[in-house]
C-alpha cells in the first residue's frame, strides 16, 4: 500500500493539530519491560493494526496462504534486543505476536513523507544557529494517527535521542540525537527503476520479515541509540550506501551539514549540503527532464495516472520556496510555517516537525500531528523564541 498523497484532489476543511504525549523509555530496564506504560495507555488503539494488516493480505494474490505462514514464520525480528521488545509489547498489550511483528517490518515499506534539513538564524539576533532538520510524515493507514507519540530515550538517567513515532513501533523513521538526526521517506522502486533484479528485492524483504536481515528503520535505530558518539556522514554514506536495504530516501542532519541518500537495494546516489538540502518521494534526476521526456518515462513504467511522483515534485518545491526566497535569513517559526502549508501539508500527513541536532540529548523543536484530512494552520506555529515574530 504504497502512499497516495492526493494534493491536488480537493480542499479540505481546517484539522484539529495537537502536541502528541512523550513517553520516556528506560534503556537500562529490560527489553521486555520498556513499553509497559505506553501498551497499557494504548491498549485499545493498538488493536486497529488489525485491518491494517488484513487489508494488506488482501492486496496479496493468496491472502488466507500468507495469513497462515504469518502466524507460523513472524516470531522475530533482526536484532534480539528488539525481539525481546516485540514479545514484550505482544503481551501487554494482547496482540498476536506476529501482528506486533508484521508492524514493525511492514511500515518501511509504505511511508510517503517529505524532509530536508536548512540552515537557520537566530530570531533576536540573525546570527547563524546552524542546521535544523524539517520533517512531514504522509500516510494512507488512518488508524495510525491515534497512535502518534514522542518518545525520549533515556540511558542512566539521561536522555540520549528522541522520536517522533508511533506506539508499538520500536524502529526509527524520525529521530534525533547529539549531533545527529534521520528520517527515512519512501521511495517507490518501480518508477524510480533499480540497478538490482526485483527478485533480489523479493528476496531482501522476505528476509527482514523472517528475521534474517534488519529493516531500515531498525538499522536508523541502532544508530540513533547507539551509546558510541554519533558516526560522520561521511561514515554512513560509505557505510549505508552498499548495506542491503528497502529502497529509500535517508536523511540525516549534523549540525553543520546535511546528506541525503536516494538508496536503493544495494547501491545509493549521495546529496550534500551545508546550507539546504530536501527530499519527498522522487528521485532527484526526475526533476531535470524534460514535459516530454517525464511523460515518456513514467509511460514506460505504467504510471501516466498515478499522482505519486507529480505531487511528490510539487511538494518539493513548496517546501524549498522559502530558502530560494529568503536563504539565510531564515528562522525556525518559518520553516516550520512552510511545513503547514499545502501540499506539503495534505491529506495523508500523520505529523510535521523539526529536529536539531546541536541540542545535548537531541532537540525536537516543534512537533503537530494532524488528526484527519489536514489543511493550513499556522496559529500554533512556535519557534524557540516565540515573540520574535
Amino acid at each position: 500500500m504504497p502512499p497516495t498523497t492526493r494534493s491536488q484532489t480537493r480542499e479540505t476543511t481546517k484539522s484539529n493539530p495537537w502536541d502528541p504525549p512523550t513517553y520516556h523509555v528506560d534503556l537500562s530496564a529490560p527489553p521486555e519491560d520498556r513499553y509497559t506504560h505506553i501498551c497499557a495507555d494504548f491498549k485499545d488503539r493498538l488493536s486497529d493494526i488489525l485491518p491494517i494488516y488484513y487489508e494488506l493480505l488482501d492486496l496479496t494474490p493468496a491472502p488466507k496462504l500468507l495469513d497462515f505462514l504469518a502466524r507460523t514464520l513472524l516470531r522475530r525480528v533482526n536484532s534480539a534486543e528488539e525481539t525481546r521488545e516485540i514479545r514484550g509489547i505482544a503481551r501487554h498489550t494482547g496482540i498476536p505476536l506476529h501482528l506486533v511483528v508484521a508492524f514493525n517490518t511492514f511500515l518501511d515499506l509504505f511511508s510517503g513523507c517529505s524532509s530536508g534539513g536548512i540552515r537557520v538564524c537566530d530570531a533576536g539576533t540573525g546570527s547563524d544557529s546552524g542546521i535544523v532538520h524539517f520533517r512531514a510524515l504522509d500516510w494512507g493507514m488512518e488508524p495510525l494517527r491515534k497512535l502518534i507519540i514522542c518518545i525520549d530515550y533515556v540511558r542512566d538517567g539521561q536522555t540520549v535521542a528522541r522520536t517522533v513515532t508511533y506506539a508499538g513501533y520500536i524502529g526509527v523513521l524520525t529521530g534525533v540525537r547529539s549531533g545527529l538526526s534521520i528520517s527515512l521517506n519512501y521511495r517507490n522502486v518501480l518508477a524510480m527503476g533499480s540497478k538490482a533484479p526485483i527478485r533480489s528485492h523479493r528476496f531482501h524483504q522476505i528476509a527482514v520479515l523472517l528475521g534474517f536481515r534488519a529493516a531500515i528503520p531498525s538499522v536508523l535505530r541502532r544508530i540513533l541509540l547507539s551509546p558510541d558518539p554519533p558516526p560522520e556522514l561521511a561514515t554512513l554514506a560509505r557505510d549505508l550506501r552498499r548495506k542491503p536495504t528497502t529502497p529509500c530516501y535517508l536523511t540525516f542532519c549534523t549540525p553543520s551539514s546535511i546528506l541525503i541518500l536516494e538508496k536503493d537495494l544495494i547501491t545509493a546516489v549521495l546529496g550534500n549540503s551545508s546550507d539546504f538540502l530536501a527530499v519527498t518521494n522522487h528521485d532527484a534526476s526526475m526533476e531535470a527532464l524534460t514535459p516530454d521526456a517525464f511523460r515518456a518515462l513514467l509511460e514506460s513504467r505504467g504510471l501516466l495516472n498515478d499522482t505519486i511522483i507529480p505531487d511528490s515534485i510539487e511538494r518539493k518545491q513548496c517546501v524549498s520556496l522559502p530558502w530560494a526566497d529568503k536563504g539565510r535569513r531564515l528562522k525556525i517559526a518559518d520553516v516550520a510555517r512552510q511545513m503547514e502549508v499545502r501540499p506539503v501539508l495534505n491529506e495523508q500527513t500523520h505529523f510535521s516537525c523539526l529536529l536539531d541536532p546541536a541540542v545535548e540529548g537531541g532537540g525536537l523543536l516543534w512537533v503537530r500531528a494532524y488528526e484527519e484530512s489536514a489543511g493550513p494552520d499556522y496559529s500554533d506555529v512556535v519557534s524557540s523564541d516565540p515573540e520574535s515574530d
